[in-house]
């Protein structure tokens, strides 16, 4: 019977334990330290009643002889050896009839003799059930794998006490932390502290203990600053625990002892990978002449020990260390005196690839170079570092400069900042005026951005004059342009026109088309500073009409947005509302938050020019959370028609209302100021938006380095299909799916429940479920008031085995509760046509996500926890399942 309460992964034990009544042989994998063993004991507890024989625990760890498998189990369950007869046939007589459950526990050192054993058990005993915990699959026929990952710990930006405590990780910590120092609490200050803590180790069950068992000693904060050091830190012994779980260094070094020389060297050499890598990289990096071998060959091995983990999302396959397994591979190169080496090809590797997307960037290519560079970011920032360290300093200065177009448009202006000030402030002695003309060429870039024009200035002048002595034509046009674009944000009109007209003749005798349609563009934005519209309408279809050649989408989009503004500057056009159209979406697709900023001000000025006034403030609100959000100065002029509009609005509404819709524009979602431009532009639904940048900005979770993930829904005949990770299953057409359809269409947008119900007026007569009667009421709701003081002395005494068996019962009346009167709460029966509508409807979504959860708990969680039902009905997309719906 295990000491420690069990924490966490309900759902997982649950669906282990489904997957034993459809399969015969389930195995467990994971890294070391990932819990597969306490999560299989609370399995193998939980079906105790399920088996008329018995749930049989085998420990394997401390077995190292092949030969004594079969009698270890046979000494487990009492089965008598036969002179002359193999334990394997004894214990497959001795089972033939048996309805059991034996869980053979650590098998990754004896995987052929286990797998000979179970493979014979099951053939000849139909009763039987194997539940296995393995770092490596069994390899047998009808083997469903199940893999272990760390509990889920908080993403960045979600460290809030209340909030950060629904995860699993912080729960684990808080309940040993508790078992080591009782006064220890979960509070505003140390909550942030836990969360960092949990994510650096990966969720790792073993390590969180190991780690909140020195909260008496340390405290959290000292924890963090310590973890750099984690195989030191956490290095305290359990005297309870299997030899090779007593410290963190144990679990690592079991599983990397048993890899053969290849797969270690390989192994060490992936450490050097902050981030995510591809099999491209890997091969770059870590193969070569002086490799492992074939990398190919190689790297599923790894995978299948569950020391390389596959990260899920769309497009080629990536691969990851966990941060623990990572530090571990690094000290092992440190030793070997063999990182440099490393860090010095992975860094050429990843400047190299940063040339390329320089190169490609201003093409039609554009978004998949973005997209692989985002993928790649933590890998380009290890490589900036290590180059900024002292190895190389031209190299860093290249790769920035080469990276800047990235930060540009992804939105990470401050970082992009720091890292090219670093880089041109080691680079004292600089061989390549090429390189560094870049580099100062995309620090003024950002700065301008940022509205640190002085900072912009000196960095264009400085490329302005190496470039002039280079040579370097399109360095310099590119110099003068931003020298030009600067003055134009600091009000300085007719020195603007003069630098940006010399960069148009710089650009026209570099031969540059790129170059040349962007002095127009900033041209255009001199003249409509200058409220010179006519010309500033001329100067912009000289920019669209240059542009649409390179086939740049950013650069596309920037066009498309700056001619509207021309044209609606002129009093508009049929021509306005298409080019605007053409630039959300471009920029929508490029997922660039400070272009979509600038969308949403212009239609919020082309609603108010309209009489749309409510709308209109609402968007200009929404561009400038948005715009203060991702770090984006306003440029004069935009700044000077939005007070025309403002000042407009409030005549005409009163400065109370307009106010009030500027201000509700600022707190909308991404996706409800989308809808209303979309909806003022009489454009269709935009696809769901996965921007890191901007999602982050309108309140949206984030992981670093991830795709969401994303489910599709249609309709065919008389089905619904919905496709997700892979599989695709049909359900039958039901009122639930309908609703739940519409819901998923315009997420955050609440609908009443009579309007949703409406479509089939059938449903909205009668009531929803059996309601419960007064005594059966009272029944629930005094269990509950009791379960709660419970809770409440539990809590009192640090008894974290009666606290969570409270929660646990809480959790289960409140479902029960809500199930029988509607999600609402509500105990009365309907009383008007709008709460029987409400009742059905929630009995309906409930019934059609229990369904989908059948065949997919991923998504039938993520339903569960996103949609809410009452007299209004919403879909609210859930940040910590992250998936999106297609349609």
């Amino acid at each position: 019977m295990p000491l420690t309460t069990f924490v966490g992964r309900l759902r997982e034990v649950g669906e282990i334990g489904a997957s034993l009544e459809q399969a015969r042989l389930v195995t467990l994998t994971g890294a070391g330290g990932a819990g597969k063993s306490r999560l299989a004991l609370e399995v193998a507890t939980q079906r105790t009643a399920r088996h008329q024989d018995g749930v049989w625990l085998v420990e394997l760890a401390g077995l190292s002889d092949p030969v004594l498998v079969a009698h270890t189990v046979a000494g487990v369950l009492d089965v008598p050896e036969h002179r002359g007869r193999a334990q394997t046939v004894a214990l497959t007589e001795r089972l033939r009839g048996s309805d059991m459950l034996i869980c053979l526990d650590n098998c990754e050192h004896l995987l052929d003799p286990v797998a000979q054993l179970v493979q014979d058990l099951l053939a000849g005993c139909r009763g039987l059930r194997v539940l296995i915990t393995s770092r490596e699959r069994l390899g047998l026929a009808g083997e469903t794998l199940w893999p272990v990952a760390g509990l889920s710990a908080p993403p960045d930006g979600v460290e809030e006490a209340g909030t950060a405590q629904g995860f699993d990780a912080m729960r684990l910590f808080v309940d040993r932390a508790i078992a080591a120092d009782p006064g220890f609490r979960l509070t505003v200050e140390n909550a942030p502290v836990v969360a960092d803590i949990c994510r650096r180790l990966d969720g790792l069950p073993l390590a969180i203990e190991l780690a909140a068992a020195r909260v008496n000693s340390l405290g959290v904060e000292r924890i963090s600053r310590r973890l750099d050091n984690r195989f030191g830190l956490l290095a305290a012994e359990s005297r309870a625990a299997l030899p090779h779980h007593r410290t963190l260094r144990g679990v690592v070094e079991w599983s990397y002892r048993m890899l053969s020389a290849p797969e270690r060297e390989l192994f060490d050499r992936l450490a050097v990978f902050a981030g995510s890598f591809g099999t491209e990289s890997a091969e770059a990096v870590a193969g070569g002449p002086d490799g492992p071998g074939d990398i190919a060959e190689l790297l599923p091995r790894l995978i299948d020990k569950s020391l390389v983990t596959v990260v899920p999302g769309r497009g080629a396959r990536r691969y990851q260390l966990l941060e623990t397994l990572r530090a571990y591979g690094l000290e092992r190169l440190g030793e070997a005196e063999g990182a440099d080496p490393l860090r010095a090809r992975h860094a050429a590797y990843y400047l190299d690839l940063a040339e390329q997307a320089w190169e490609g960037y201003r093409g039609p290519d554009q978004p998949d170079w973005l997209n692989r560079l985002a993928a790649e970011h933590t890998n380009l920032r290890a490589a900036l570092d290590w180059q900024l360290a002292g190895h190389d300093i031209e190299g860093a200065v290249r790769l920035a400069g080469a990276l800047a177009p990235f930060w540009d448009l992804r939105g990470h202006y401050a970082e992009g900042h720091v890292w090219l000030d670093r880089a041109l402030s080691a680079d004292a002695a600089p061989t390549s005026a090429e390189g560094r003309v870049r580099a100062l060429n995309g620090l003024a870039t950002l700065a301008v951005i940022e509205g640190d024009l002085p900072r912009a200035t000196r960095a264009c002048t400085e490329a302005v004059e190496l470039s002039r002595r280079a040579g370097d034509l399109r360095g310099l046009a590119y110099a003068l342009q931003y020298l030009g674009f600067a003055a134009v944000c600091a009000d300085d009109l007719d020195r603007a026109v003069d630098l940006l007209e010399e960069s148009l003749t710089v650009a026209r005798e570099s031969a540059d088309l790129w170059l040349l349609g962007w002095s127009y563009q900033f041209l255009t934005a001199a003249q409509l500073a200058r409220n010179d519209f006519e010309r500033a309408h001329a100067l912009a279809e000289a920019a669209y009409t240059t542009l649409q050649e390179t086939g740049e989408p950013e650069s596309l989009a920037w066009a498309a947005l700056t001619h509207a503004m021309a044209t609606w500057a002129l009093g508009g056009s049929e021509n306005t509302h298409g080019r605007v159209a053409q630039a959300l979406q471009r920029f929508w697709g490029l997922k660039a938050g400070w272009g979509l900023s600038e969308v949403f001000c212009l239609v919020g000025q082309i609603a108010a020019g309209q009489g749309h006034w409510e709308r209109g403030a609402g968007l200009l609100g929404a561009s400038e959370s948005l715009r203060d959000s991702v770090g984006v100065a306003l440029v004069p002029f935009v700044r000077e028609f939005m007070a025309t509009v403002a000042v407009e609005g409030r005549a005409v509404l009163g400065t109370g209302p307009f106010d009030a819709a500027w201000e509700r524009g600022r707190q909308w979602s991404f996706d409800a100021a989308a809808l209303a431009v979309t909806e003022e532009l009489g454009l269709p639904t935009l696809p769901p938006y996965d921007g890191e940048q901007t999602a982050r900005a309108m309140d949206l979770a984030n992981v670093a380095d991830a795709e969401p993930d994303c489910a599709a829904l249609r309709r065919e005949g008389e089905y619904w299909v919905i496709t997700h990770g892979g599989h695709v299953f049909h359900l039958k057409d039901t009122l639930g799916l309908a609703y739940l359809s519409r819901l998923l269409h315009d997420p955050d947008r609440e609908f009443l429940a009579l309007d949703l119900a409406g479509a089939t007026p059938e449903a909205v007569a009668g009531d929803a479920g059996p309601l419960l009667d007064a005594q059966a009421k009272s029944e629930y709701r005094n269990r509950l008031r009791e379960l709660g003081g419970d809770l409440e002395e539990a809590e009192a005494w640090s008894d974290t085995a009666r606290a969570e068996r409270a929660r646990a019962e809480i959790g289960a009346l409140t479902e029960q509760l809500a199930g029988a009167v509607g999600l609402g709460g509500r105990d009365r029966r309907a009383a008007s046509a709008t709460e029987r509508a409400r009742l059905n409807v929630t009995k309906a979504l409930k019934s059609a996500i229990r369904r989908i959860a059948r065949e997919d708990p991923v998504l039938g969680r993520h339903l569960d926890r996103s949609v809410r039902t009452g007299t209004y009905c919403c879909y609210a997309p859930d940040p910590a399942t992250r998936i999106t719906w297609r349609f």
